[in-house]
């Protein structure tokens, strides 16, 4: 790995990790001791930080330093299990779960789609880099893409690129799916 796709993949890692944090770049710098236009030329990619910087993120975020650097090695569909994790929660008694946090930019589209009994629709590729992440609200279904579907069950979730040959099948009482297709800004029209 050159230095300039280095400096874009720790770019794009800290902007997801901090995303799926949900912290601010302010919150950040606070945490990590750095200025935000720091933070910021990092994220970028126009940054070219020390191994101090680098750590005292890392820190901040709490993960591993090699996680900033690695390529991301995500596997290409991923099933979530209904509330996996520690809920957030309000004062009102609401509790909410993380289905999927990414830094990058994207346009978004969310449907409904309701599938008869034992549907199996095929969806051909969307634009490159296009992912979804379809959660299950009633019934069963199996989606992904072509080779690689999931099972999923009311309250289950699955996040997969779509840049190739997907599709959802319903079990037999047929499935509701809420579906949110992520394209990249480098795409959307």
């Amino acid at each position: 790995m050159n230095s300039g796709e280095l400096s874009a993949q720790l770019g794009h890692s800290l902007r997801a990790a901090r995303a799926a944090r949900q912290q601010s770049l302010g919150e950040l710098a606070g945490l990590a001791g750095l200025s935000k236009s720091i933070l910021s030329r990092i994220e970028r990619g126009d940054g070219n930080p020390s191994i101090e910087t680098l750590w005292r993120i890392a820190q901040a975020l709490d993960v591993p330093l090699g996680s900033l650097l690695e390529r991301d090695q995500a596997p290409r569909v991923r099933r979530i299990a209904a509330k996996t994790g520690e809920p957030l929660r309000g004062h009102s008694g609401l509790a909410a779960w993380l289905l999927h946090a990414d830094g990058r930019g994207h346009r978004s589209e969310l449907f409904e789609i309701d599938l008869p009994a034992n549907a199996d629709h095929h969806a051909e590729a969307h634009l490159p880099g296009t992912e979804e992440v379809v959660v299950c609200t009633r019934g069963a279904a199996w989606v992904g893409p072509a080779g690689e579907h999931v099972a999923l069950k009311p309250g289950d979730s699955a996040w997969f690129v779509a840049d190739g040959q997907h599709g959802y099948r319903a079990g037999a009482r047929g499935a509701t799916l809420i579906n949110l297709i992520l394209l990249p800004t480098a795409v959307a029209l």
